[in-house]
């Protein structure tokens, strides 16, 4: 289905062809195997941001001003300077915490990172004009539902599908365009 419907975009032929993810194994792999033409890979700058989070958290204790700081460090030089240099930093606070609870959360969050390396080189897609994140098409998610999760409203799988398609048509400006390709056919 992903290759079906990416042919029908013609996703082959746009200047920019790439995906946001949150780095999931599976994921990737049916990007790859279903859409080799994409040009890149990207892990979604807030699902890093999460992981990173969670290891603040084991250092400094939740929602403590030392935790967030370390966060905004940490999120900075990925954001400007690319993961490897994170994994540096990380390596650092390794040698700092060599056992226990704190050296397992932060052994965990470069094992992660390390393993996405090629998917976090988020200074080169900013230049390159790439979104790091998946926020918008989460939102968009959102909103194309709630058409179908109106007030008395009850859908069964076919016509759910076929109002999220065209609520998707007229919210990605394609409505006319689609329209007139189906009058021309």
């Amino acid at each position: 289905m992903m290759r079906r419907e990416a042919g029908k975009l013609r996703i082959a032929q746009a200047r920019r062809k790439y995906s946001v993810t949150d780095g999931a194994d599976w994921i990737l792999k049916q990007c790859n195997s279903q859409l080799p033409m994409l040009d890149e890979n990207i892990l979604d700058y807030y699902h890093l941001r999460s992981q990173v989070i969670e290891a603040g958290k084991a250092l400094y204790g939740e929602g403590t001003p030392q935790a967030q700081a370390w966060r905004e460090e940490m999120m900075g030089h990925v954001w400007n300077q690319g993961s490897l240099v994170m994994l540096d930093r990380l390596s650092n606070y390794l040698r700092r915490h060599p056992r226990g609870p704190k050296h397992k959360a932060l052994r965990s969050l470069r094992q992660y990172v390390a393993k996405r390396v090629n998917m976090t080189d988020y200074p080169t897609y900013r230049q390159a004009g790439y979104d790091c994140g998946s926020g918008p098409t989460e939102s968009f998610c959102g909103t194309l539902t709630l058409r179908l999760k109106g007030r008395g409203m009850h859908w069964d799988k076919d016509n759910a599908e076929s109002m999220m398609a065209l609520a998707s048509l007229y919210y990605s400006n394609l409505w006319a365009n689609y329209w007139a390709k189906q009058r021309a056919a």
